[in-house]
C-alpha cells in the first residue's frame, strides 16, 4: 500500500521549518512491512490549496495520515477536506497530541477521517495497515484505534512500546535534513535527535506526556550512536539538538552520554532543545557537557517568578533554586534562556510583574515570554473547564499559534498582550543585553523575529473576557 503522512503548517503566519521526525518514525515502521512511505510537509513543500490536490492526484496514496496539533486544528480540518474531495477511495487516519488529548471528540471534529490514532502510533499504525490490506476490518485489537462501528465510537486502548528502540531510526530520506538549513528553519549542519520517549514529570500546563505516556523509556546507546553517526557521515549533519524532554531530567543519563562520546571519539557540538531541569544542576555536569561540547546557551523553563504560581504548576522548584543555578550556570562561562509563562489560572496582575522582575533580575541571555494556552488534555485545562473558567464545549481550534485565547479573571485578553509586550521591551532594550547581540547574527534574528511576530499577532486574540 502507498502511505502518505502529511506535516501541517504549525505557525502559518512565520511558517518556520522544522523536521516531522515523528512522521519519519512512522514511516520507518510501515517500511518495515513492504509498504510504501511518502512525506509531505506543507511548510517547506507546499504553499496553496492547489499544490496539495496536485500533490495528492498525483502520488495518489490509499492512505493518508495527518499529523494533528491543536494549534493546527482549524488547517488540518482544511488539508481533511481537500483529501476527501481529490481523492475519495483513500483512507484518511489522524494522529498526533490532539488525537491523544481529546480522542472521544477527534473524528467528530474532522468528520472526513475513517480511523483515529492516540498514544504512539508505530505499532498501531502497522496493525492497521495489516488489517486492511487483508480485507479483514478487524479493529477491535488494534491498540490506540479510535472509529466508528454501527454509529458507535470505540477507542481502543493507547500503545506504549516498553523499549523505544525498537521503533528503529527514522526514515531521514524521506525528509531530507538539509532542506531545513534556511532562514526559516536551521542553520547549516543543525539537525534535531530524540534519545527517550515520555515525560515523568507533573507539570499542570504541559502536554508533552499526552503522546508518549508519563513513563521515561529511553534508547539505547547503541541506537543513539548509530542515528548520529547516520546523520552525521550521510547528511553532514555536524550540531544536533536534543529535542526529547527526557534527555535534560537526570544528570545519571547526561553523564552517561557524554562518557560515551569521550568512548566512541564522536566529534560533534549539541544543543539541548527542551533545556535542562535546574535541580539536576551542579558544577560536575556543566563541566562535563562543556567539555564534551555542548552550547553554552541553555533554556530553562522558569515559568514565574511567584511561588504560588510555581507550586500550582507542580513545577517542583523555588525561587531560591532558580536563582542559585542561573547564577551558577552564569559563573561556570554558560549562558541561560529563561522561558516564561503569563496569564496562567488565577495569576494576577501582581504575580506577572513578579515574573518579568524576576527575568530582569537573573543574569539571562534571552528571555520568552508567552502567554498560558489551554491545551486539552493538561491538568490545567481540566481545571478551568472544572472551575467554569472554559465552558466544556471549548472550541480548541481557536488555539492557533501565537493567539490569546484565555486570561485569568479580571484580566482581558488584550491586556495580557499588553504584558506580554512589556515584558520583552523591558528585557531586550537593556544595553547588557542589546549590545553584545550586536555580534551575535543568530541572536539578532531571534529577537527580531520575536519581535516581529508578537507585534503582529497582537491582532490573534478570538475573545475579551472580566
Amino acid at each position: 500500500m502507498k502511505i502518505l503522512l502529511i506535516q501541517p503548517v504549525m505557525d502559518e503566519r512565520t511558517r518556520t521549518l522544522w523536521p516531522p521526525i515523528g512522521l519519519a518514525y512512522l514511516a520507518t515502521a510501515v517500511r518495515r512491512d513492504g509498504h510504501q512511505a511518502f512525506i509531505l510537509d506543507c511548510a517547506r513543500d507546499l504553499r496553496s490549496e492547489d499544490d496539495i490536490k496536485f500533490y495528492l492526484l498525483n502520488h495518489n496514496p490509499d492512505i493518508v495520515g495527518l499529523n494533528v496539533y491543536t494549534v493546527t486544528l482549524r488547517q488540518c480540518r482544511r488539508l481533511a477536506s481537500i483529501v476527501r474531495t481529490a481523492i475519495p477511495s483513500a483512507r484518511l487516519v489522524l494522529g498526533g497530541p490532539h488525537v491523544s488529548a481529546l480522542p472521544e471528540k477527534t473524528l467528530d471534529s474532522i468528520p472526513e477521517a475513517d480511523f483515529a490514532i492516540r498514544g504512539e502510533g508505530e505499532v498501531p499504525l502497522r496493525k492497521l495497515l495489516a488489517s486492511l490490506s487483508t480485507g479483514e476490518n478487524v479493529f477491535d485489537t488494534v491498540p490506540g484505534l479510535i472509529y466508528r462501528r454501527n454509529n458507535t465510537l470505540r477507542i481502543n486502548d493507547p500503545y506504549f512500546a516498553p523499549d523505544v528502540t525498537e521503533y528503529g531510526i527514522p526514515a531521514y530520506d524521506l525528509i531530507n535534513p538539509s532542506s531545513y538549513w534556511s532562514l526559516r528553519g536551521m542553520k547549516k549542519g543543525q539537525f534535531p535527535v530524540f534519545f527517550s520517549r515520555g515525560c515523568p514529570f507533573p507539570c499542570t500546563f504541559c502536554a508533552a506526556k499526552v503522546t508518549s505516556g508519563q513513563q521515561l523509556r529511553r534508547r539505547s546507546f547503541e541506537s543513539i550512536f548509530d542515528e548520529l553517526g547516520l546523520l552525521q557521515n550521510k547528511y553532514q549533519v555536524n550540531n544536533f539538538i536534543v529535542y526529547d524532554e527526557g534527555f535534560g531530567t537526570a544528570k545519571s543519563f547526561i553523564m552517561q552520554f557524554c562518557e560515551r562520546l569521550k568512548r566512541e571519539g564522536f566529534t560533534a557540538s549539541f544543543e539541548m532543545g527542551t533545556g535542562i531541569r535546574l535541580d539536576q544542576v551542579d558544577e560536575e555536569l556543566l563541566t562535563t557537557i562543556r567539555q564534551a561540547g555542548f552550547n553554552t546557551m541553555i533554556a530553562l523553563g522558569i515559568e514565574s517568578g511567584s511561588e504560588r504560581i510555581l507550586k500550582l504548576m507542580k513545577k517542583r522548584t523555588s525561587l531560591q533554586l532558580i536563582r542559585e543555578k542561573v547564577l551558577l550556570m552564569r559563573k561556570m562561562g554558560f549562558k541561560p534562556c529563561g522561558y516564561f509563562i503569563l496569564g496562567y489560572p488565577t495569576e494576577t496582575r501582581e504575580e506577572m510583574e513578579a515574573t518579568i522582575r524576576l527575568a530582569l533580575e537573573l543574569p539571562l541571555q534571552e528571555a520568552s515570554f508567552t502567554a498560558f494556552m489551554p491545551l486539552p488534555g493538561t491538568e490545567a485545562t481540566r481545571w478551568l473547564m472544572e472551575n467554569g473558567e472554559l465552558p466544556p464545549d471549548f472550541d480548541f481550534s481557536s488555539v492557533t499559534a501565537g493567539s490569546i485565547t484565555y486570561a485569568p479573571r479580571g484580566i482581558t485578553l488584550e491586556e495580557l498582550q499588553s504584558i506580554r509586550r512589556r515584558a520583552n521591551l523591558r528585557f531586550y532594550l537593556r544595553p547588557r543585553i542589546i549590545l553584545p547581540m550586536l555580534n551575535s547574527v543568530r541572536q539578532i534574528k531571534y529577537v527580531i523575529s520575536r519581535f516581529v511576530a508578537m507585534f503582529l499577532r497582537d491582532r490573534t486574540c478570538q475573545t475579551t473576557r472580566g
